[in-house]
């Protein structure tokens, strides 16, 4: 499977003269879920996936458990996560602000030099319906079924999510294709919300 990209340009002063500058984006294919990383990893290896994905429910009980204690949580060789704090109010004496006006505020993963040079494929130049030009306006029902067709034949199923961020649809507009589909024949369900995928149906 191919990376697609495309093209976006670089904000310029309204006073400069000079061509724009265009830097190359990858393209979202959608996102891929622990849940269907977790049946990979079962398909080729010896581990099961309520397996898998208890390890995942451990591995995040932990490192939050770290990270609320000042620890740096390394990841393997991916990276390492760490805990960042905000306050409250605007600090101009370290007097001036006690403990309980500072609170924890996001959790960043750091990813490693190494494991960002390992990635790496093939890209192709997206094509119209991908491009970040493109509006999901311009693309009517069947265009957007082939590429959710397109997709599924990839990822095996699709989550409401994934399919908003494949045709740019807002959530209630994504929820509506996929349903009707559904009523359709066209496409079958598995699991319940927040949790429910659509699959092409067979």
């Amino acid at each position: 499977m191919e990376a697609k990209y495309d093209f976006l340009q670089v904000p310029q002063p309204k006073s400069t003269d000079e061509p724009p500058v265009l830097y190359p984006k990858l393209v979202s294919n959608g996102t891929v879920t622990f849940r269907e990383l977790a049946g990979r990893i079962a398909e080729s290896s010896t581990f099961k996936e309520g397996t898998i994905l208890g390890v995942q429910e451990e591995l995040e009980k932990w490192m939050l458990y770290y990270l609320a204690h000042g620890y740096r949580v390394e990841l393997g060789t991916i990276g390492a996560a760490t805990a960042t704090l905000k306050a409250d109010r605007t600090v101009y004496k370290e007097e001036g602000i006690h403990a309980q006006s500072i609170r924890f505020d996001k959790v960043k993963i750091q990813v490693s030099k190494g494991f960002s040079r390992r990635c790496q494929g093939d890209l192709v130049r997206a094509p119209l319906a991908f491009k970040f030009g493109a509006s999901s306006s311009e693309l009517n029902e069947e265009a957007r079924f082939g590429l959710l067709q397109q997709y599924l034949k990839e990822h095996t199923f699709i989550s409401r999510t994934s399919y908003g961020e494949l045709t740019g649809l807002l959530k209630t507009k994504a929820w509506s294709d996929l349903n009707r589909w559904v009523k359709e024949g066209r496409l079958v369900t598995r699991g319940r919300a927040p949790h429910k995928v659509y699959l092409l149906a067979t």
